[in-house]
């Protein structure tokens, strides 16, 4: 028999990470399910190791197979290096 696996798609950090839009503005990012919006829409030329890592951190984390604390720092360390790859 195949096993329902449970999606937690109102599931927030503790703190939100507030991110750069284009023009500027700050977007504060509550959860692993925008994380995965934010990182899917960003513009990245190849899979960087690091991304795909947030990623999975973050499907891993609404399925609670992981900590919400560590999907937020793996968001904000791939946040961080696609930001530094833009400059």
């Amino acid at each position: 028999m195949d096993a329902v696996v449970r999606v937690d798609f109102e599931l927030r950090w503790s703190m939100p990470v507030y991110v750069l839009s284009d023009d500027g503005a700050e977007q504060p990012i509550f959860g692993p399910q925008e994380a995965l919006r934010y990182l899917r829409a960003c513009s990245v030329n190849s899979p960087v190791a690091n991304y795909t890592l947030a990623i999975d951190a973050c499907e891993r984390c609404m399925n609670r197979e992981i900590d919400r604390a560590l999907a937020r720092a793996l968001f904000v360390n791939a946040y961080t290096n696609y930001t530094m790859l833009r400059m």
